[in-house]
């Protein structure tokens, strides 16, 4: 699941959580218009505030063709360019005039635009962002300026040793399959971007279609009135998704390890990662998402060791979440001493080798499922995050009750499934390990 990444991405509030037995207990209503469009209404008393998300199912895993990384990412940046009728700087003010907070992320599997502010703001809300979808109008001058601040932002996060990190662990664990790559693309691919104008434009054409595109709307709103509109202003959206074929990732039959040498003192890290299922495989997606908190959370045995008793680790991260392909599950641990790497990375192959051996402790499995529960309970506090929330766990299987069927199943879990699923997966074959060293934090290498 996402709950790390929505726990980011989503500030608390003091709101109360409704309770209810459903992981996702407010009313929704699914519609459709003609074209494919689908229409989500999400019934949250939220007086005099509407959020409103619009996912697009495209991400990096859609960026097949050979040297055109970052596509998926660079339209987060264009749809902000506007259209003929509404240019850019019109956009921009008028959301600042009507008091919305507006943005985009990009993942994997998902592209997704949000705004977030008055409910009067509505009617305005729908007539930009459905013309800006069906209408996003920029020449190549535009494409090229928008292109060079992508590579800028390229260079910043490269500064980042984590980022870097998980560039070369994408890129060592996957072959073929997109999600090698990460999703700002690779560096040499952003560099020659200035000149991929032409792609740019099939790239949208393919992607930026009705049928692709689900809208959620959470909070103070007149569900008819607001159909209507909707219906009215994408009604004329034109076109049908024309996916590329997406390569299958062969099966790993052999360990692999890399290491990243990081040129200015920083602590060395380590991420230790397996392939797993996707989010399509219900059942095992919910072990992995009890496995990332039973394994590697703070009441864990190697949190407890490592973290908390030896302290020779600064930070301990489960890294996995729900994708659409087959990805990764893992942890990611920065080390206070790069002469700790090897035991570091003992200790979890260690605690992997128990479990797989039949040592699950019962109760705090349970104390983790229930941890889990009220956590994404509590994380709902707001129209915003119940929006991004059903967003973002719809993307992978385009499923809207997805989040709700994957507790449901995470609630059946038993003890001897983690097992099953240890043996199944964390074999030694099936993993790939990379560290990030500094030379002057490891002895002068």
């Amino acid at each position: 699941m996402m709950f790390a990444f929505l726990a980011a991405l989503v500030a608390a509030s003091a709101a109360p959580a409704p309770a209810a037995e459903k992981a996702f207990p407010f009313p929704v209503e699914v519609h459709s218009l003609p074209n494919g469009l689908r229409v989500i209404f999400i019934s949250y008393d939220a007086p005099g505030l509407v959020a409103y998300y619009t996912l697009m199912r495209v991400g990096s895993r859609n960026e097949v063709e050979k040297g055109k990384s970052g596509y998926a990412h660079f339209f987060e940046h264009m749809m902000f360019r506007g259209t003929k009728k509404h240019p850019a700087e019109e956009y921009k003010q008028t959301v600042t005039r009507l008091g919305l907070n507006t943005n985009a992320f990009t993942g994997e599997d998902m592209t997704v635009y949000h705004l977030y502010g008055p409910s009067k703001a509505l009617p305005t809300i729908i007539e930009y962002e459905a013309d800006r979808f069906q209408n996003l109008d920029y020449d190549e001058a535009a494409f090229r300026t928008e292109a060079g601040a992508i590579l800028g932002e390229y260079l910043k996060s490269a500064s980042n040793p984590e980022q870097k990190m998980f560039e070369k662990l994408v890129e060592t664990a996957f072959t073929r399959h997109p999600y090698g790559h990460t999703v700002i693309g690779y560096s040499k691919d952003i560099e020659n971007m200035p000149s991929g104008y032409e792609y740019s434009r099939e790239f949208f054409r393919r992607y930026y279609t009705p049928d692709n595109a689900t809208i959620f709307i959470a909070g103070d709103f007149d569900k008819e009135a607001t159909l209507a509109q909707i219906g009215k202003a994408y009604g004329s959206w034109k076109g049908r998704v024309d996916a590329a074929r997406i390569p299958v990732e062969p099966k790993q039959r052999q360990s692999r390890h890399a290491q990243v040498d990081w040129d200015k003192p920083t602590l060395p890290r380590i991420w230790i990662t397996w392939h797993t299922p996707a989010a399509s495989d219900l059942k095992r997606s919910a072990v992995q998402s009890l496995l990332n908190a039973y394994l590697f959370g703070p009441t864990s045995p190697l949190y407890q060791n490592l973290v908390l008793g030896k302290q020779l680790v600064d930070s301990m991260d489960a890294t996995y979440s729900d994708h659409r392909d087959p990805n990764l599950f893992g942890v990611l641990m920065r080390v206070k001493d790069a002469k700790n790497l090897r035991a570091v990375e003992f200790a979890v192959l260690r605690e992997i080798k128990n479990l797989a051996g039949g040592r699950v402790d019962a109760k705090r499995l349970d104390a983790v499922r229930s941890n889990l529960r009220y956590s994404n309970i509590m994380g709902l506090d707001k129209a915003d995050a119940a929006a991004v929330t059903l967003a973002v766990t719809t993307a992978p299987t385009g499923d809207v009750d997805y989040l709700n069927k994957e507790f449901a199943a995470l609630g059946a879990v038993q003890p001897r499934e983690l097992q099953d699923f240890a043996k199944g997966n964390f074999m030694d074959l099936n993993r790939t390990t990379v560290t990030l060293v500094s030379p002057r934090k490891a002895g002068g290498r």
